[in-house]
């Protein structure tokens, strides 16, 4: 055997025995959650979504933004996620199992890229200690767990990747991964910064091209998304201004370091308000951040300042960007990788008290344990959430609308007043409780819920949608179809209004404008049942037995599909209509 490929085996084995380690570590604390349903988000951006329906759609994931979500505003361009979720569906469907053990895998990844990066660079026993760690943390339960999350996993594994290519001097795999990241999550920007920290940003014209090279990719992606409208649209929707995002997060940074050396309380809606003047808390943040990047700078060229620009600069672009949520787990995937590396460095120093870290590995893994449950149903994540932010209004708003889907219509009520009590400018939530008052009768208070949503944004099609409904289920022909149409304005996809308007069109004599929005309803969703049963009605008037026999038919089939057919009286009624007029039909 030649003395490179021993070297070679010597150096594998250490990667290929963590990685046992750690694959073992990761399938045991998350094997419980396998079966856990898909949650919040999960709903618009996988369940629900039509367009991971086909492989065909896979180039539109990389140039139009709505095929994200199913929901018109969820619109997002990070076109490897959604490849990834097409995949999934093709291989097993909505089956939850498969989509889970792809974000495991790629936590593992995510582990063992860490500690490979660290056995090159840093003390192996800091490696290990570090890499098992970051296997075991609590704080990434959530990214784990919540497929949504597959984004922060899919890009820290490019970032990890694109960082050990970097150091061996790959470049060309190394701005590949960057463009992967870009295409993952906008987080990966910073990549070239970090990895010019890594190089020690050398001064020779030589080692500066791989850097520009990287740049250039960069600034690229930034081009692509100011063209197809994702950066400016993003910016358009920013709920605060920068002056209090900025005296925001300067304490979320030290509520991120603070969850990281004390992962309790933890919930998927931290309670964690707003900044908009130079308080207290604001001021011992700034001074404490300081400090510790003056210690940074004092330690430059080691691999705790490092850690830190690290930790920095992967929750810079989150930081940056006023959104709607002020700090997540999630979010700090990637940067707490950063905070490892200081770890890496000081495990060595710790002395005897380094053998105290099986008992503290044991208590992560108990902590990330203890969160498999409470992702294991919709009001059991809600009600975690409230316990642990009793003044976040959208985790009110969302265990409200948990209470609904369990049918506990009253909570639910309950629920969503609570939040609109902190929050009576949230428009979302005057739209679900419009919701939940009309499913009890109450027509005029949820059209004035409904009113209320518009008055505070005009732009919330979902509105105009339900006083549609509203018009239609009061026989108002034309107020429905006007809802509908300005619905259709601000959403032109939206496959359930242009359903809803065939039908008024027909009501209103119209019956070839009914059935060009059935078909225009379909060509935009395919699976979408009442569309079907709709058209098949209308092909039955008009003596097309066969053809809407096969309507009928698909209609069931979608229905039968549908993961709330179980609990869900109107989808078995509409099944149980669908078969007989469809053996009617064949029948004659």
């Amino acid at each position: 055997m030649s003395q490179r490929r021993a070297l070679v085996l010597v150096r594998a084995r250490p990667l290929a025995a963590f990685g046992l380690l750690a694959g073992l570590l990761v399938f045991a604390l998350y094997l419980g959650a396998l079966s856990h349903p898909f949650q919040y988000d999960d709903r618009h951006s996988i369940q629900y979504n039509p367009h991971l329906r086909s492989l065909d759609k896979i180039p539109a994931y990389f140039t139009d933004l709505h095929t994200f979500s199913s929901d018109s505003r969820g619109t997002m361009f990070r076109p490897l996620v959604l490849l990834s979720y097409a995949l999934n569906y093709a291989a097993g469907g909505q089956g939850v199992v498969g989509y889970r053990l792809v974000n495991l895998g790629l936590h593992l990844v995510c582990a063992v890229l860490l500690f490979a990066w660290l056995y090159r660079r840093g003390p192996p026993a800091g490696a290990w200690a570090a890499g098992l760690i970051f296997a075991a943390h609590p704080t990434h339960a959530e990214p784990v767990i919540y497929l949504s999350s597959r984004s922060d996993l899919m890009v820290s594994c490019w970032y990890l990747g694109g960082l050990l290519w970097a150091a061996r001097s790959r470049w060309a795999a190394a701005a590949g991964a960057y463009a992967g990241g870009l295409l993952s999550k906008e987080v990966a920007i910073t990549l070239p910064l970090l990895v010019g920290l890594q190089q020690g940003w050398v001064r020779t014209r030589a080692a500066w091209r791989p850097l520009l090279l990287m740049g250039l990719v960069g600034l690229g992606y930034l081009a692509l998304i100011s063209l197809n409208t994702f950066l400016p649209g993003s910016l358009a929707k920013a709920p605060r201004g920068w002056g209090v995002q900025a005296l925001t997060q300067v304490k979320a940074y030290v509520y991120y370091l603070w969850l990281f050396i004390m992962p309790a309380h933890l919930s998927v809606e931290h309670q964690f308000f707003v900044s908009s003047g130079l308080d207290a808390a604001v001021a011992a943040a700034a001074l404490l951040l300081g400090s510790v990047c003056w210690l940074a700078w004092r330690s430059r060229g080691q691999l705790p300042a490092l850690g830190w620009a690290w930790f920095a600069l992967a929750l810079a672009p989150a930081s940056m960007v006023p959104l709607n949520i002020l700090v997540s787990e999630r979010r700090m995937y990637l940067a707490s990788a950063g905070l490892c590396l200081i770890l890496a460095w000081c495990w060595p120093r710790l002395g005897r008290a380094r053998w105290a870290g099986p008992a503290l590995l044991a208590l992560l893994a108990a902590l990330s344990l203890g969160r498999n449950p409470v992702w294991a149903s919709e009001v059991g994540l809600w009600e975690d959430a409230v316990a642990n932010g009793p003044g976040m209004f959208r985790a009110r708003a969302n265990l409200g609308l948990a209470y609904k889907h369990a049918g506990r219509d009253e909570e639910a009520l309950r629920q969503m007043r609570l939040a609109l009590e902190i929050n009576p400018d949230y428009a979302d939530a005057w739209v679900e409780l419009g919701n939940l008052l009309n499913d009890q009768g109450e027509v005029r208070d949820a059209a004035e819920a409904y009113h209320r949503a518009l008055r505070l944004n005009p732009s919330q099609e979902g509105a105009h949608y339900n006083l549609g409904n509203l018009a239609q289920a009061g026989g108002q022909w034309q107020a429905a179809a006007d809802y509908y149409l300005a619905a259709l304005r601000l959403h032109p996809g939206f496959a359930e209004a242009r359903n809803n308007l065939g039908q008024v069109y027909e009501a209103l004599g119209r019956p070839e404008l009914g059935l060009e929005q059935y078909r225009w309803s379909l060509s935009l969703n395919p699976e979408l049942a009442p569309a079907w049963y709709n058209l098949a009605a209308y092909l039955e008037r008009q003596g097309q037995g066969a053809e809407a026999a096969a309507a009928y038919r698909r209609c069931r089939q979608l229905l039968l599909a549908d993961p709330e057919y179980q609990t869900n009286p109107q989808y078995q009624n509409f099944a149980r209509r669908s078969l007989e007029a469809a053996a009617r039909l064949e029948g004659n």
